[in-house]
């Protein structure tokens, strides 16, 4: 290499070779060097490291504030509260919604009420018909979820529930509804499109052919919010005689809301629930939805680091890449260097903390990237999705970050340092 240093114009390069025990300073100063000197290469391979540490600690961020997120609405909900449901459970139920039934045939009756209120410490055991039907209210059309409910009842169980204009539903009411927020006022329009009294029509497969049935809005409900609880702002709800009527489910119920006594008592209450009414059906309680989200949550932290982390593998490719050509260009220097009395784990060390620098310069700018990007993103899927999101940054992520930043780029350079350090020094004097 022609631009080798000259000991006339850099002393201290030269004195701390000169010196047979080379101090840790001279190292990182001779590295600084190093990368000064190939200013646009080391920026390529910080690149690199950079978006793979940013999407790391974003992706990680907004996981983390969707758990957080959630457990704060888990808090809402009535602790007490279980839905027991038909089939397994593929999503998260809120109050209401229609039963997520895979297709085992099996089904839930009125019987099954009676069977619940006999196990000891239920307070409450009531019946829900969740149905998917097209409405219409004014000229605007959309599909939402029908409740119907025992309104005294399924207000106990859901106390969240709260009304923004009107009232709630009460069991005398024939052909009344309450509208959740979002189906009142759907979220890409910006004026409401039902108020008080006004009319919702609604279209069911009959038995035979189309039904229409028309129901006047009784009030409309408080917003919620999230991504557990929020189902009810997008459902309409009934009274169980009204949804009898129109669905035509005669004794058949699409789930069973149950309230215990004391919050002691919910887990066995779960367990005698699923015993009474067997494998085929399934009971949701708080704490198997919040288990459930921790399980979905790790699963899916785990799938995105993975995805973001092939970055980090490409980022240490170029490093070697980047490394190995150093050495190379520099061949003449390592022998300047051996023969002015530098060791082998000298050049070692210092190739080694060229490639370290690098990833710690990637990483420390990728964690920092990776808030922004996490807050950014967690905006806007809390615009898209109409749920309460934020993005939480941690030290710990941010910390575990920048060491496996650092790791990638200190592993990469391990053979290119290697082999640097092994050049004989008349050898290396003699490349050109």
């Amino acid at each position: 290499m022609g631009n080798y240093p000259d000991c006339t114009q850099n002393i201290v390069w030269c004195e701390a070779i000169g010196d047979r025990h080379m101090k840790l300073g001279d190292v990182v100063f001779m590295a600084v060097d190093g990368i000064k000197e190939r200013k646009f290469r080391v920026a390529l391979n910080v690149l690199g490291i950079l978006i793979g540490i940013s999407a790391i600690v974003a992706l990680l961020s907004i996981t983390t504030g969707m758990s957080v997120s959630i457990n704060q609405e888990l808090e809402l909900l009535d602790p007490t509260t279980m839905i027991v449901i038909p089939g397994g459970f593929m999503g998260m139920a809120g109050p209401g919604g229609e039963s997520p039934n895979l297709g085992s045939g099996v089904t839930l009756t009125l019987r099954d009420i009676d069977r619940i209120e006999r196990i000891a410490g239920v307070a409450l055991a009531t019946p829900v018909i969740g149905k998917t039907v097209e409405i219409q209210i004014g000229g605007y059309s959309d599909s939402v979820t029908v409740t119907g409910m025992i309104p005294e009842e399924y207000i106990q169980a859901f106390a969240i529930i709260e009304m923004a204009e009107g009232r709630f539903l009460r069991g005398s009411d024939g052909m009344s509804t309450v509208l959740g927020a979002r189906v009142a006022h759907p979220q890409h329009l910006e004026e409401p499109i039902a108020r008080l009294g006004s009319r919702v029509t609604l279209k069911t497969t009959g038995q035979e052919e189309k039904e229409t049935f028309t129901l006047r809005t009784a009030g409309i409900l408080e917003e919620i919010g999230g991504m557990v609880a929020g189902g009810a702002d997008t459902e309409i709800l009934t009274t169980f005689a009204t949804a009898q009527r129109i669905f035509h489910t005669g004794n058949v119920i699409d789930q069973i809301i149950v309230k215990a006594m004391d919050i002691e008592s919910v887990e066995r209450i779960t367990a005698e629930v699923q015993d009474e009414l067997g494998e085929d059906v399934t009971v949701i309680s708080s704490e198997v939805i919040s288990e459930m989200v921790g399980t979905v949550m790790t699963m899916t932290e785990a799938i995105l680091g993975g995805i973001a982390a092939i970055s980090l593998v490409v980022a240490g490719i170029s490093v070697i890449n980047t490394m190995t050509i150093s050495v190379m260009e520099r061949t003449r220097e390592i022998g300047v260097m051996k023969a002015l009395g530098a060791k082998s784990r000298d050049v070692l060390m210092m190739f080694l903390t060229e490639s370290l620098l690098t990833g710690l310069i990637g990483g420390v700018i990728g964690v920092v990237f990776g808030a922004v990007l996490g807050q950014i993103a967690s905006s806007l899927l809390s615009f898209s999705m109409n749920v309460s999101l934020t993005s939480v940054s941690s030290l710990e992520v941010a910390v575990a970050g920048i060491v496996f930043a650092a790791t990638t780029g200190t592993l990469s350079g391990l053979y290119p340092s290697r082999k640097a350090s092994k050049l004989a020094p008349v050898e290396a004097l003699r490349y050109e």
